[in-house]
């Protein structure tokens, strides 16, 4: 258990100096495993680019060729369970740095809380105020203003207490994940399936939350190098769970047309409901599905946010890459200076970081109503943030090659502004009759969100964007209001 005391004068740096350690120990032993293959088993058994004869003619044959072979084979696999235990150590020690350290913030900053209400605290964490004066003892006032900080202390001690356990908590996790590193596991002669258990050990080192919303706050305080292993272990899973998303939490700048059914419906409501339903019908045989949804699932009341193809964005509007390729080719020498600088800090070991563009306004994006009339009647405006994660690797001649998987994200709010109006299908349409819907709760604003498949692309080659997919739609996806166009994400 972690004492208060410890806590309050911990240094971290031991912890830091000792995951740069094991992180060095990792890759020197996955260095000499890949020396192991490539420059003794590979010509060994005649399978590999330097081998000393053809593919599949062996220079040396019999029992003797063959018990090498073995031998050579289990030391290549025992070095790389080590490699991949010593990443786990790595790992568990850079979490149990971050979560001591975090722990240490909060205690420190609710020890400084207590001390200006002018409290002290000793080193068990007992918090005591000066005794009252004599003459105070007896007033009123003098007592209140000191129950007053009695109650604002006791909101610092609870947050000491909880720092104390968190930082136990952190020990316990860290304990467990170092325990689970057992040397006699990495010996593949005894334990057939030692490389997949030293794997096992690293996921479990590195402890990703369930939660898919926590996941971006995790991955950035992953060490680079162990990211990179992690990438290069389970790339699919990983992009999966969210490790490409961004650290970004958007809100609504806004109130829209305010609460949501503040009064029944009149007639004046109800005549702007049919008017709409048949505008939402409308538009999906005009050419204007998207908008025909949006305003359909408004129609429909839930107020469930929508999820958007950003996909097909891409590629019905030129504009729009270009605006994307636009804020990549901003950031791209800051995030290939940052990825080298944690390449050199890893000893040339592959390394990946997390990155992604600020949200800002500038970084909006308003589609053209004379180009792009579906996505601008559906979405008009919309939040964007680029994320995702740049990897840096010895490349064949030694060179480090930057490269960067990435996905486009995208955030508006469905809801109507005042002193506003958008033309549909002829017809204009006042922001103020449709915010009466949602007011009287025939329909409902929402919230419009989406991220696009991921695409990789080399940092700072100025390639243009390529949005995912081939630019039509899959079939029995026929652009009708029930299945316009767009992929489940």
């Amino acid at each position: 258990m972690v004492t208060f005391a410890q806590l309050r004068h911990a240094a971290f740096e031991p912890l830091d100096r000792a995951g740069d350690t094991w992180n060095s120990v990792s890759g020197h032993v996955e260095q000499v495993g890949a020396q192991v293959r490539s420059g003794i088993l590979q010509p060994l058994t005649g399978a590999g680019p330097y081998a000393f004869s053809p593919a599949g003619h062996r220079p040396w044959s019999g029992a003797a060729a063959d018990e090498a072979a073995r031998e050579i084979g289990l030391l290549a696999e025992e070095l790389s369970a080590f490699h991949y235990e010593a990443l786990a150590v790595t790992a568990a020690l850079r979490r149990a740095k971050s979560s001591f350290a975090e722990a240490g913030q909060h205690l420190l900053r609710a020890i400084a809380d207590a001390e200006a209400l002018g409290a002290t605290v000793a080193e068990d964490g007992t918090v005591t105020l000066p005794a009252l004066p004599a003459e105070e003892r007896n007033d009123p006032d003098a007592i209140a203003y000191r129950q007053r900080r009695w109650t604002e202390l006791n909101g610092c001690v609870d947050a000491m207490r909880k720092a104390v356990a968190a930082a136990t908590e952190a020990d316990a996790t860290a304990a467990a994940a170092l325990r689970a590193v057992n040397p006699d596991e990495v010996n593949p002669a005894t334990r057939s399936n030692a490389v997949a258990g030293a794997r096992a050990d690293v996921m479990g080192a590195v402890g990703m939350p369930k939660g898919r919303e926590d996941v971006p706050a995790w991955w950035a305080t992953v060490d680079p190098a162990v990211r990179a292993e992690l990438m290069r272990m389970d790339p699919t899973g990983l992009v999966d769970a969210g490790v490409l998303d961004p650290t970004y939490r958007w809100s609504a700048p806004n109130d829209g047309a305010g609460p949501f059914k503040v009064r029944e419906p009149g007639m004046e409501e109800l005549r702007i409901a049919a008017m709409a339903q048949g505008l939402a019908a409308g538009g999906t045989f005009s050419g204007q599905e998207d908008a025909a949804r949006h305003m359909q699932h408004y129609l429909d009341g839930s107020g469930r946010p929508l999820t958007v193809d950003v996909d097909r964005m891409l590629r019905d509007d030129p504009s729009f890459r270009t605006h994307i390729e636009g804020m990549l080719a901003r950031n791209d020498a800051t995030w290939r200076n940052t990825a080298l600088d944690a390449y050199r800090k890893a000893g040339g070991a592959p390394v990946a970081v997390p990155v992604e563009t600020d949200r800002n306004r500038t970084n909006d994006y308003t589609f053209d109503q004379s180009t792009q009339s579906n996505w601008f009647t559906a979405v008009g405006s919309q939040a964007c943030v680029v994320s995702g994660l740049v990897t840096v690797a010895p490349g064949p001649d030694g060179n480090p090659t930057v490269s960067m998987q990435y996905q486009v994200n995208v955030w508006d709010r469905y809801n109507w502004d005042k002193d506003k109006s958008t033309d549909i299908a002829g017809m204009n349409i006042t922001d103020q009759d449709m915010a009466k819907l949602h007011q009287s709760g025939l329909a409902q604003e929402y919230d419009i969100r989406g991220r696009s498949a991921t695409s990789t692309r080399t940092v700072g080659d100025g390639a243009p964007l390529v949005p995912a997919g081939a630019g039509t739609r899959p079939a029995g996806q026929d652009g009708t209001l029930a299945d316009p166009g767009r992929q489940p994400r």
